[in-house]
Formats: structure tokens, C-alpha cells, sequence
């Protein structure tokens, strides 16, 4: 009977024990993997008085950016060309290296690509306005992000282009 009565007071620390975070075990990392099926697409804009860009990268390397105060720069089949700037929009293409492509992904993957993130607070600011999305190894995401670090880490790549000669 004391043995009986020891095991069950024994058990519930047991299951305890297994639930510790010490025995968890952290998942693995995502790794993005070559695909041609993989695709990004940032829409940034700075102010409200700034041009609206948006990049698209696809097929291992492929990237167009749009660049003007044009609402097609957001929307392409948007109809109200009586709005003025409605012309303004610039386009540019660029050829990434497969591999650099991968590792682009791969950092704003690592820097919270996927991360979900709730609603903003009240006092986050409208600008930058950064939407986000994207196809990555069959994994999908579209949002409004409010990282500062991912928000960061955009505005680095898009950089790159700029001093590329392809974004003002």
C-alpha cells in the first residue's frame, strides 16, 4: 500500500518534469530552399508625400520595382487615372543571382518575416507603411508590418537597389 500511495505521488511530478521547458526541444530553423515557386512582393512607402515602391522578386532572381506617387503603384488595376499623378510611376528590372536571391529571402525569413504579429497599438505610426507578401517554401504570409526590425532590414534591400542606380 505505501508503495502504491508513493507511486501516485511520484507520478504527477513525473508528468511535470516532462513538461518542464528544459526537455523541450526548440523547432528546427526555417531554411529557405531554392524554388522557383518562391516570390516576395513589398509595397513601402516612407510618408504620405513620398513615392509609394513596390518590389517584386520571383523565379530565383527576378525583381521589378515600381517607383512614383501613382495609386498603380499599389494597385495595378487601379482606375482612377483623374487623379493627379496618376502617370507617375517608373519601372525598373533587375537580375539577382540565384543564390543571393535565396539568402535575401533566407534574412528577412530570419528577421521575423513570418512572424505573426497582432494588431498595432494606438500610438504605432502609420509611416512607413510596409505591407509584406510572400510565398516561401509553399509557406504563405500577407501583412501590414510594425517590426522594427524587419521594417529595417526592407528598407536595407530596397537601399541596395537605390544605389544600384535602379530607385531615386
Amino acid at each position: 500500500m505505501k508503495r502504491l500511495t508513493l507511486a501516485l505521488l511520484t507520478l504527477p511530478l513525473l508528468l511535470l518534469a516532462a513538461c518542464s521547458p528544459y526537455w523541450y526541444k526548440h523547432p528546427d530553423e526555417f531554411v529557405v530552399q531554392d524554388s522557383r515557386l518562391n516570390w516576395l512582393q513589398i509595397y513601402y512607402q516612407q510618408s504620405e508625400t513620398a513615392p509609394r515602391v513596390r518590389c517584386d522578386m520571383r523565379n530565383n532572381g527576378q525583381i521589378s520595382i515600381l517607383e512614383g506617387q501613382s495609386v498603380t503603384v499599389g494597385d495595378d488595376f487601379n482606375i482612377e487615372y483623374d487623379k493627379p499623378g496618376f502617370g507617375d510611376v517608373r519601372k525598373y528590372y533587375y537580375q539577382m543571382d540565384p543564390e543571393l536571391f535565396r539568402q535575401t529571402l533566407q534574412l528577412l525569413t530570419d528577421t521575423g518575416l513570418f512572424v505573426e504579429e497582432g494588431a498595432p497599438d494606438d500610438d504605432t505610426p502609420i509611416y512607413p507603411k510596409v505591407m509584406v507578401r510572400a510565398n516561401i517554401n509553399h509557406k504563405k504570409i500577407e501583412k501590414f508590418t510594425f517590426n522594427p526590425d524587419l521594417i529595417a532590414e526592407i528598407r536595407t534591400q530596397l537601399f541596395q537597389f537605390k544605389m544600384a542606380g535602379h530607385i531615386q
